[in-house]
């Protein structure tokens, strides 16, 4: 089996040569110095040289209509603290938000480019979010449109590019979908997004319903396209920030929506979730999704043996915990933390990964004794349970 090939098995639970093993590495700040490449390019033909599994990822832009102008500006606050304001002019109305700039947030250079309104970033900067009332929700046709003739043919341009290097190299192309919950968070500081889940539950359900049909528009020409496979984010979707009830009314009527429409097309359909997913792992039961991604094995509280028990039939992406098996721990116990999982998982329905990223700070040996391990039982022995 080529890496397509093993990974999309996995995905399916169906047999494989080997268990796969991804590691994602973090890129968005600064590469481990233990890692060579400079681009797309130059990362595929590593990974193919070191015999490591992995996959091209694609997503969802969705882009402001041509009627959105959005102006940047550098304030100084009273304690001399740097903020950026950014005002969204629509026709229906106007949005300010303004985030207090850091060093570590490349983003806030003013490079005569919007800030886009889908970041991690965001949340713990805001000093005033864009959206802030039921009026707010008017300039929603404009900022994530549903229809958008550039966005066709963005993702188009970037499909055509990535499907080419998915034939040469090998390894499948996955589509990021980053509807749902999340959105939430990345538009408003996070007190405030749970107060209105809880005083306001149209607001929430009016934002969510037209983010989510926007971001389905685009899902629908990726699928006609033809990727392999679909990863639906689900990091703040979890009981972080919910209880299982507002997961349900919120999150799960989307996820089964997506789920249709992906195996549909006839691929998988893969829900990545961190931390809190022990109180959600009923609901995840119901769901017909082919495999759980990055349930992280220390920091969320759900081990691998009640991972398993829990979603029979699914398959699992995981058995690492980014930041302790990689960041904190010793080379011994990453190389347990594989054998730990090959016992549970065994050889099929699994993919040995992390959802936390690997990032530049972690100790390469963490991951060279993973990496150890991972070859010494990736074809099976006495430890699987088939």
């Amino acid at each position: 089996m080529n890496s397509r090939e093993r990974i999309m098995a996995a995905l399916k639970s169906q047999d494989v040569d080997y268990v796969p093993f991804i590691v994602d590495w973090n890129e968005g700040q600064k590469l481990h110095e233990a890692l060579p490449w400079k681009n797309q390019r130059e990362r595929l033909e590593y990974h193919g040289k070191m015999g490591w599994d992995t996959y091209i990822g694609i997503g969802l832009p969705v882009t402001p209509s041509a009627d959105v102008r959005v102006t940047q500006k550098i304030e100084t606050d009273e304690t001399g603290r740097e903020v950026l304001f950014q005002t969204w002019k629509t026709p229906a109305r106007e949005l300010k938000e303004r985030l207090h700039k850091t060093e570590d947030w490349d983003f806030c250079e003013l490079t005569g480019k919007y800030l886009d309104l889908g970041s991690d970033f965001r949340p713990p900067r805001y000093i005033e979010s864009p959206f802030k009332d039921e009026k707010d929700l008017d300039t929603l046709e404009y900022i994530f449109p549903v229809e958008n003739p550039y966005d066709d043919e963005l993702i188009r341009k970037i499909f055509m590019e990535k499907k080419e290097l998915s034939g040469e190299f090998g390894y499948p192309l996955i589509a990021s979908v980053d509807a749902g919950m999340d959105w939430l968070i990345w538009l408003h500081r996070v007190e405030d997004c749970i107060l209105r889940v809880i005083d306001k539950p149209g607001y929430i359900e009016r934002l969510l319903g037209h983010i989510n049909k926007a971001k389905h528009k685009r899902l629908e020409l990726l699928l006609n396209l033809g990727v392999d496979a679909i990863v639906r984010r689900g990091w703040y979707e979890s009981t972080d920030f919910w209880n299982p009830d507002v997961f349900r009314r919120f999150a799960k009527p989307a996820i089964e929506r997506e789920i249709e429409m992906v195996h549909a097309a006839g691929i998988p359909y893969a829900y990545l979730m961190d931390t809190g997913v022990k109180p959600l792992l009923p609901i995840l039961a119901e769901l017909d999704f082919d495999c759980l991604i990055g349930a992280d094995p220390v920091m969320g509280d759900v081990g691998v043996g009640e991972l398993r028990k829990a979603l029979p039939g699914k398959s699992i992406w995981g058995g690492l915990s980014g930041p302790k098996h990689y960041g904190a721990d010793s080379p011994d116990k990453a190389a347990q933390a594989v054998k730990d999982s090959f016992a549970v998982f065994g050889k099929k329905g699994f993919i040995l990964g992390n959802a936390v990223s690997f990032r530049y700070f972690y100790p390469y040996e963490n991951f060279l004794s993973a990496e150890r391990e991972w070859k010494r039982l990736r074809y099976g022995n006495s430890l699987f349970k088939q």
